[in-house]
């Protein structure tokens, strides 16, 4: 059995990508764990929210994918 946990961050700007890799850290230091971020950020040019995206370590499509699928089934 899992928890749920929603949370709403308002992250001032130009800090966007590192509290991502925060939450990156703790998804890779915790395999049982499994997040879905979503962004607001309609002030953000499309290469900026590319850039804020860059985590390390990065996550191919497919990885995205199948981890989705294990949450699923």
């Amino acid at each position: 059995m899992k928890t749920k946990i929603f949370t709403i961050a308002e992250v001032p700007h130009g800090l966007e990508q590192a509290w991502l890799q925060h939450l990156r850290d703790f998804d890779t230091a915790h395999p049982d764990c499994h997040f879905v971020v979503a962004a607001d950020a309609l002030t953000h040019s499309m290469a900026e929210m590319v850039d804020m995206l860059k985590i390390e370590p990065g996550l191919t499509f497919q990885q995205i994918f199948e981890r989705e699928a294990k949450t699923k089934g």
